[in-house]
Parts: C-alpha cells; structure tokens; sequence
C-alpha cells in the first residue's frame, strides 16, 4: 500500500459524508478495494476506522479506565433490541472488533477484523467497509454537534 490506510480513511470519510471526490478513479479512495493485496489494505483501512469511532465514542462516555467495561445497546431501524449473535459473521466480528477497541484489547480488535474479512463468498467485504465508514461519520457528526474532539488525522 503506497498511502497510509489513514489517508485512505479520510478520503473514504470525505466521499460518505458528501465530498467531491470521484472514487472511480485510478487514485480514488475505492482504490483499496482493488488490487493483489486489496485485503490486507482493507484490513488497515478498517482497523483506522474503528480506533477512531471508538475514540469518538469515548468521548461519549462519562468515564473511562480499567475497571469499566463498555458495550453496546444495538437497536434496528424499528428500535428493537438486536441479538449480536444473530448478526451476519461479519458484522458480528466488526461489532466485536469496536468493543475490543472500547475496551482495550487491542489483540482481539485484530482478530475479529479478520473474522470480519473472511473469505466467504456470502458475504462482501464492501458491506463491512460502508458499515465502519457509517459509524465513523456518525460519531463525527455527534463530535461536531457536542463541540467534541476528532482525530486530528481524519479532517
């Protein structure tokens, strides 16, 4: 990968929040769905966006240290409570990976993006991606609405 898997999340970030990028193009921010290694970029690129929700998210919370534990209260479109383990694996394993993230263990945040990025012809890698750029965006619009820090990298 010639560009750091935060520049790529940006511009990612750029293209979901509305910006003018043409992510067709030769250098443009799908670009990290192509290639050889594409999993591997992918992979780097999605493990940025889930250290940044969850530091956006940890700015939510009204404390935090090693005696908390965090977790997450997952609602559908309807409001109904969701049951993570009725998930498709792959979401699963990115919602794992953001509460491995929230909690501090850094060793199962790698693991479940794995889990996330299996080869599996059921399920696409890109389903993963736009459901981290999602939350990504949505915790960075809270940021703004509550006059909260952002990661300095993804503006």
């Amino acid at each position: 990968m010639t560009e750091h898997p935060r520049g790529v999340a940006r511009r990612l970030v750029a293209v979901t929040r509305g910006g003018d990028l043409d992510p067709r193009t030769q250098t443009g921010a799908l670009d990290v769905l192509a290639g050889p290694d594409h999993r591997d970029r992918l992979a780097a690129v999605l493990r940025e966006l889930v250290v940044a929700t969850a530091d956006m998210m940890l700015c939510r919370a009204e404390s935090s240290g090693p005696d908390k534990a965090f977790v997450l209260d997952l609602r559908d479109d309807t409001g109904d409570v969701v049951d993570v383990d009725r998930l498709d694996p792959p979401v699963r394993a990115l919602v794992r990976a953001l509460l491995a993230q929230l909690n501090s263990r850094f060793d199962d945040v790698d693991l479940q993006l794995e889990l996330a990025l299996r080869d599996d012809p059921r399920f696409d890698p890109v389903d993963v991606l736009v459901l981290a750029l999602l939350w990504t965006v949505g915790s960075i619009e809270w940021c703004e609405e509550h006059d909260a820090p952002t990661p300095g990298w993804l503006v």
